[in-house]
Protein backbone atom coordinates (compact mmCIF):
# COMPACT_ATOMS: atom_id res chain seq x y z
CA UNK A 1 0.00 0.00 0.00
CA UNK A 2 1.19 3.49 -0.86
CA UNK A 3 2.57 5.50 2.07
CA UNK A 4 2.25 9.27 2.11
CA UNK A 5 4.38 11.50 4.28
CA UNK A 6 5.84 14.99 4.01
CA UNK A 7 4.54 18.17 2.41
CA UNK A 8 2.11 17.97 -0.48
CA UNK A 9 1.15 21.14 -2.38
CA UNK A 10 -2.46 21.33 -3.61
CA UNK A 11 -1.64 23.21 -6.78
CA UNK A 12 -3.58 26.46 -7.27
CA UNK A 13 -4.66 26.40 -10.91
CA UNK A 14 -3.60 29.55 -12.80
CA UNK A 15 -5.92 31.15 -15.37
CA UNK A 16 -5.20 33.49 -18.25
CA UNK A 17 -7.07 36.69 -19.17
CA UNK A 18 -9.80 34.63 -20.88
CA UNK A 19 -10.32 32.47 -17.80
CA UNK A 20 -8.73 29.41 -19.41
CA UNK A 21 -6.11 27.24 -17.73
CA UNK A 22 -2.80 29.08 -18.12
CA UNK A 23 -0.68 26.17 -19.29
CA UNK A 24 2.70 27.88 -19.31
CA UNK A 25 2.27 29.34 -15.83
CA UNK A 26 1.07 26.04 -14.38
CA UNK A 27 4.18 24.32 -15.70
CA UNK A 28 6.52 27.10 -14.54
CA UNK A 29 5.06 27.12 -11.02
CA UNK A 30 5.59 23.37 -10.71
CA UNK A 31 9.08 23.59 -12.15
CA UNK A 32 9.99 26.10 -9.45
CA UNK A 33 8.45 23.91 -6.77
CA UNK A 34 10.56 21.02 -8.09
CA UNK A 35 13.69 22.74 -6.76
CA UNK A 36 12.47 22.22 -3.17
CA UNK A 37 12.40 18.80 -1.51
CA UNK A 38 8.61 18.67 -1.27
CA UNK A 39 6.96 15.25 -1.33
CA UNK A 40 4.70 16.09 -4.24
CA UNK A 41 1.59 17.74 -5.60
CA UNK A 42 -2.18 17.36 -5.47
CA UNK A 43 -3.74 18.64 -8.69
CA UNK A 44 -7.28 19.63 -9.68
CA UNK A 45 -9.95 21.74 -8.00
CA UNK A 46 -13.70 22.17 -7.82
CA UNK A 47 -13.85 24.96 -10.41
CA UNK A 48 -12.39 22.81 -13.19
CA UNK A 49 -14.46 20.88 -15.70
CA UNK A 50 -13.69 17.19 -16.24
CA UNK A 51 -11.83 18.08 -19.45
CA UNK A 52 -9.80 20.74 -17.66
CA UNK A 53 -8.90 18.33 -14.88
CA UNK A 54 -7.50 15.93 -17.43
CA UNK A 55 -5.55 18.81 -18.96
CA UNK A 56 -4.00 20.02 -15.70
CA UNK A 57 -3.12 16.45 -14.70
CA UNK A 58 -1.33 15.94 -17.99
CA UNK A 59 0.54 19.23 -17.67
CA UNK A 60 1.48 18.56 -14.04
CA UNK A 61 2.69 15.04 -14.75
CA UNK A 62 4.98 16.39 -17.47
CA UNK A 63 6.29 19.26 -15.34
CA UNK A 64 6.81 17.36 -12.09
CA UNK A 65 10.30 16.19 -11.29
CA UNK A 66 10.71 12.39 -11.33
CA UNK A 67 10.13 10.97 -7.87
CA UNK A 68 7.46 13.47 -6.85
CA UNK A 69 4.27 11.92 -5.50
CA UNK A 70 1.24 12.94 -7.56
CA UNK A 71 -2.33 13.05 -6.28
CA UNK A 72 -5.40 13.94 -8.32
CA UNK A 73 -8.56 15.52 -6.94
CA UNK A 74 -11.20 13.41 -8.67
CA UNK A 75 -14.35 14.14 -6.68
CA UNK A 76 -17.50 14.31 -8.81
CA UNK A 77 -21.21 14.10 -7.94
CA UNK A 78 -21.56 10.51 -9.11
CA UNK A 79 -19.47 7.42 -8.45
CA UNK A 80 -19.37 6.75 -12.19
CA UNK A 81 -17.74 10.09 -13.04
CA UNK A 82 -15.40 9.93 -10.05
CA UNK A 83 -14.16 6.51 -11.16
CA UNK A 84 -13.70 7.73 -14.74
CA UNK A 85 -11.69 10.73 -13.56
CA UNK A 86 -9.64 8.62 -11.16
CA UNK A 87 -8.72 6.12 -13.83
CA UNK A 88 -7.85 8.90 -16.26
CA UNK A 89 -5.45 10.26 -13.63
CA UNK A 90 -4.00 6.76 -13.24
CA UNK A 91 -3.36 6.61 -17.00
CA UNK A 92 -1.42 9.88 -16.73
CA UNK A 93 0.87 8.52 -14.02
CA UNK A 94 -0.80 9.77 -10.84
CA UNK A 95 -0.19 7.72 -7.72
CA UNK A 96 -3.40 8.31 -5.77
CA UNK A 97 -6.78 10.03 -5.95
CA UNK A 98 -8.20 12.37 -3.34
CA UNK A 99 -11.98 12.21 -3.04
CA UNK A 100 -14.60 13.58 -0.68
CA UNK A 101 -18.11 12.20 -0.41
CA UNK A 102 -21.24 13.68 1.10
CA UNK A 103 -21.47 12.93 4.82
CA UNK A 104 -24.67 10.92 4.55
CA UNK A 105 -23.40 8.61 1.80
CA UNK A 106 -19.63 8.69 2.10
CA UNK A 107 -19.22 5.03 3.13
CA UNK A 108 -21.04 3.82 0.03
CA UNK A 109 -19.36 6.45 -2.17
CA UNK A 110 -15.79 5.77 -1.01
CA UNK A 111 -16.03 2.01 -1.22
CA UNK A 112 -17.73 2.04 -4.62
CA UNK A 113 -15.01 4.35 -5.99
CA UNK A 114 -12.23 2.30 -4.42
CA UNK A 115 -13.66 -0.92 -5.89
CA UNK A 116 -13.18 0.36 -9.44
CA UNK A 117 -10.21 2.73 -9.04
CA UNK A 118 -6.87 1.76 -10.56
CA UNK A 119 -4.95 3.78 -7.96
CA UNK A 120 -5.40 4.11 -4.18
CA UNK A 121 -8.07 6.49 -2.90
CA UNK A 122 -7.23 8.92 -0.10
CA UNK A 123 -10.12 9.77 2.26
CA UNK A 124 -10.56 11.35 5.70
CA UNK A 125 -8.39 9.79 8.39
CA UNK A 126 -11.37 9.12 10.66
CA UNK A 127 -13.30 7.08 8.09
CA UNK A 128 -13.54 3.54 9.43
CA UNK A 129 -12.85 0.99 6.69
CA UNK A 130 -10.51 -1.85 5.90
CA UNK A 131 -10.94 -1.59 2.13
CA UNK A 132 -7.58 -2.53 0.56
CA UNK A 133 -7.66 0.34 -1.93
CA UNK A 134 -8.50 3.11 0.55
CA UNK A 135 -5.67 5.07 2.14
CA UNK A 136 -6.06 6.16 5.74
CA UNK A 137 -3.16 8.57 6.11
CA UNK A 138 -3.53 11.35 8.65
CA UNK A 139 -2.40 14.60 7.03
CA UNK A 140 -2.56 18.10 8.45
CA UNK A 141 -4.35 20.80 6.46
CA UNK A 142 -3.72 23.66 8.89
CA UNK A 143 -0.48 25.50 8.17
CA UNK A 144 -0.56 27.39 11.47
CA UNK A 145 -0.47 24.13 13.45
CA UNK A 146 1.59 21.92 11.12
CA UNK A 147 4.51 21.25 13.48
CA UNK A 148 2.14 20.63 16.38
CA UNK A 149 0.10 18.24 14.22
CA UNK A 150 3.22 16.36 13.14
CA UNK A 151 4.27 15.89 16.74
CA UNK A 152 0.76 14.62 17.50
CA UNK A 153 1.00 11.91 14.84
CA UNK A 154 0.25 13.45 11.45
CA UNK A 155 2.37 11.94 8.68
CA UNK A 156 2.65 15.16 6.72
CA UNK A 157 0.46 17.93 5.41
CA UNK A 158 -1.54 19.07 2.40
CA UNK A 159 -0.58 22.72 2.58
CA UNK A 160 -2.30 25.21 0.27
CA UNK A 161 -0.07 27.98 1.57
CA UNK A 162 2.93 26.08 0.19
CA UNK A 163 1.95 27.45 -3.24
CA UNK A 164 3.28 30.77 -1.96
CA UNK A 165 5.90 29.80 0.66
CA UNK A 166 6.98 26.25 -0.17
CA UNK A 167 10.45 26.58 1.33
CA UNK A 168 9.13 27.70 4.72
CA UNK A 169 6.68 24.81 4.87
CA UNK A 170 9.37 22.32 3.91
CA UNK A 171 11.59 23.67 6.70
CA UNK A 172 8.89 22.79 9.23
CA UNK A 173 8.84 19.22 7.91
CA UNK A 174 12.63 19.01 7.98
CA UNK A 175 12.70 20.29 11.55
CA UNK A 176 10.26 17.55 12.51
CA UNK A 177 12.28 14.85 10.74
CA UNK A 178 15.50 15.98 12.38
CA UNK A 179 13.82 16.38 15.79
CA UNK A 180 14.73 20.06 15.95
CA UNK A 181 11.81 21.12 18.11
CA UNK A 182 12.92 24.71 18.65
CA UNK A 183 13.35 25.29 14.92
CA UNK A 184 10.03 23.63 14.15
CA UNK A 185 8.03 25.79 16.53
CA UNK A 186 9.98 28.86 15.41
CA UNK A 187 9.02 28.33 11.75
CA UNK A 188 5.46 27.53 12.70
CA UNK A 189 5.28 30.86 14.52
CA UNK A 190 6.85 32.69 11.57
CA UNK A 191 4.27 31.49 9.08
CA UNK A 192 1.24 31.87 11.35
CA UNK A 193 0.41 35.48 10.41
CA UNK A 194 0.40 34.65 6.70
CA UNK A 195 -1.59 31.46 7.29
CA UNK A 196 -4.24 33.43 9.15
CA UNK A 197 -4.54 36.20 6.58
CA UNK A 198 -4.70 33.71 3.68
CA UNK A 199 -7.40 31.77 5.53
CA UNK A 200 -9.24 35.07 5.92
CA UNK A 201 -9.23 35.86 2.21
CA UNK A 202 -9.35 32.31 0.82
CA UNK A 203 -8.11 31.29 -2.62
CA UNK A 204 -7.99 34.87 -3.97
CA UNK A 205 -5.73 35.78 -1.05
CA UNK A 206 -3.50 32.78 -1.70
CA UNK A 207 -3.16 33.73 -5.34
CA UNK A 208 -2.08 37.25 -4.41
CA UNK A 209 0.46 35.83 -1.92
CA UNK A 210 1.87 33.73 -4.78
CA UNK A 211 2.20 36.84 -6.95
CA UNK A 212 4.02 38.68 -4.17
CA UNK A 213 6.54 35.84 -3.88
CA UNK A 214 7.13 35.57 -7.64
CA UNK A 215 4.97 32.52 -8.29
CA UNK A 216 2.07 33.01 -10.67
CA UNK A 217 -1.24 33.27 -8.87
CA UNK A 218 -3.13 35.61 -11.16
CA UNK A 219 -6.82 36.28 -11.11
CA UNK A 220 -9.15 33.74 -9.49
CA UNK A 221 -11.88 32.10 -11.52
CA UNK A 222 -15.43 33.38 -11.06
CA UNK A 223 -17.38 33.33 -8.81
CA UNK A 224 -14.28 34.16 -6.74
CA UNK A 225 -13.17 37.79 -6.98
CA UNK A 226 -9.68 39.23 -6.67
CA UNK A 227 -8.75 40.74 -3.31
CA UNK A 228 -8.91 44.51 -2.92
CA UNK A 229 -5.98 46.86 -2.26
CA UNK A 230 -6.41 46.73 1.50
CA UNK A 231 -6.24 42.94 1.50
CA UNK A 232 -3.25 43.01 -0.85
CA UNK A 233 -1.36 45.25 1.57
CA UNK A 234 -2.23 43.00 4.50
CA UNK A 235 -1.04 39.89 2.68
CA UNK A 236 2.14 41.57 1.43
CA UNK A 237 2.97 42.62 4.99
CA UNK A 238 2.48 39.08 6.31
CA UNK A 239 4.67 37.47 3.64
CA UNK A 240 7.51 40.01 3.48
CA UNK A 241 9.85 38.05 5.79
CA UNK A 242 9.06 34.71 4.13
CA UNK A 243 10.04 35.49 0.54
CA UNK A 244 12.45 33.10 -1.13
Amino acid sequence: MLKIQGILVPIATPYDHRGDVYKVKLASNIERLNTISLTGYVVGDELLTAEEKSLVWELAAKAAKPGKLLGAVTTAPSVRETVALTNRAAELGFHFAMVRGAEATKALYYEAVADAAKIPVLVEADFGTTHPNILRTELSTNAASLFTDLKAGAKGGVMAIANAIPYSMQLIWEAYRQREEEAGFDWQERITALAQVVAKYGLPGLKWAMDVNSYYGGKPRLPDAAVDDEAKAEIAGAIKDLKS
